[in-house]
């Protein structure tokens, strides 16, 4: 595995769309959700910029707070880590082609 962090690989920001998402999908902003998992709003969009990482019990309470749970999220995360990858693999089939 290579080293260095995770966040400076091309999946994080996959990671963070997801987390972002799952928010927005329980309706809630992010005074609501900071609320609701008892951390700061800053602290929200902190995590949500890519500025600051959750560890996974802070995962799960984030998505408990918005109705989910780390099952579900891990597998919403994996579907979309394999789009990148099939991508990745077949740049082809995501550029148009030119005309001859």
């Amino acid at each position: 595995m290579p080293k260095g962090k995770t966040i400076h690989k091309q999946e994080y920001p996959a990671f963070l769309e997801l987390l972002g998402k799952v928010r927005k999908e329980a309706g809630l902003t992010q005074v609501q959700l900071a609320e609701k998992a008892d951390i700061s709003q800053p602290y929200v969009s902190a995590v949500e910029r890519g500025l600051l990482r959750l560890d996974t019990l802070q995962l799960r309470s984030w998505l408990a707070a918005c109705g989910s749970n780390l099952g579900d999220f891990g597998k919403a995360l994996e579907n979309r880590l394999g789009d990148l990858e099939a991508k990745a693999s077949n740049p082809s089939k995501t550029k148009p082609r030119r005309g001859r």
